[in-house]
């Protein structure tokens, strides 16, 4: 059950969404959510090469779509009988998120269009969160409707410890699913029966935790990569929640995602549940 639910908050196009998603879990798991928005002044950290009248226009701008921003978000916690608060934390904004989801059991966000102003200063803020914040990250897709979020989960499974983390993360809706697919692509089976895995111990693991008995789908990349493999198998399945491990390495003050991870941040049409 989940008990506490972070919203990144942002001017970007896709936020309603997020919005929306976090309510729906908030009344499905009778959890309270924080809405984060970052007071961090993206004017003056990039826009230093325009003149001051323009800079105060835009943080005028800024400010009305924030009061907007606020009063809609507030409506919204009326509409659906939820508990909200509303946090502006300052400073760099993908720490202040980072931070806020340590103190919840989950944090929601979504990759913005490259045509969205806010997600050209700062593309790539959703990877920075997710490696850094120790806590999982549900990413939303930009397009498509969302009328249930974790009802037919697909779980991407590689024996690695990132993937271990998501499945443990993703304990609270595990347990309200009715259906469950482990999916492994590219399956080290030698190493498997080296270290004497056999082929019903995840099931076993499942039924025991008193999760759907899953249905195990292996299968192989290919050439249109893991990424692909695992969009397709959610169409397949219907699925309405992708749970699996973020992997990464830091770059300067950016994280790199790997390509998988990659792959469904550009082009996922379901939630994907991603811990680092």
């Amino acid at each position: 059950m989940l008990g506490r639910i972070a919203i990144h908050l942002s001017d970007d196009d896709a936020c309603a969404r997020r919005v929306d998603a976090g309510f729906l879990l908030a009344k499905e798991h009778g959890a309270a959510v924080i809405g984060v928005y970052p007071t961090e002044d993206y004017i003056d950290r990039y826009g230093n090469v325009l003149p001051q009248d323009i800079r105060s226009h835009l943080r005028k701008q800024r400010q009305e779509r924030r009061e907007t921003l606020q009063a809609q978000f507030e409506q919204k916690a009326r509409a659906a009988g939820v508990q909200a608060d509303w946090r502006e934390p300052q400073g760099v904004a993908e720490e202040s998120l980072a931070l806020h989801a340590r103190y919840c059991d989950l944090l929601i966000m979504s990759k913005s269009r490259h045509d969205d102003q806010v997600a050209r200063l700062i593309p790539d803020l959703p990877e920075s969160v997710i490696m850094a914040a120790g806590r999982p990250v549900l990413m939303i897709p930009n397009a498509g409707p969302i009328e249930s979020i974790g009802t037919r989960i697909l779980y991407c499974w590689d024996q690695r410890r990132e993937a271990a983390r998501a499945f443990a993360d993703a304990a609270p809706f595990l347990e309200r699913c009715k259906e469950l697919v482990v999916l492994e692509v590219d399956r080290d089976q030698d190493m498997l029966q080296v270290r004497d895995i056999q082929d019903g111990d995840f099931s076993d693991y499942c039924v025991r935790r008193g999760y759907p008995k899953p249905r195990h789908r292996i299968t192989e990349s290919g050439d249109i990569g893991v990424g692909h493999v695992i969009l397709n198998a959610a169409s397949d399945a219907a699925s309405d929640l992708i749970v699996m491990g973020a992997y990464g390495h830091s770059r300067m003050r950016q994280w790199v995602m790997g390509g998988a991870s990659r792959t469904l941040l550009s082009s996922m049409t379901v939630p994907v549940l991603l811990t680092q």
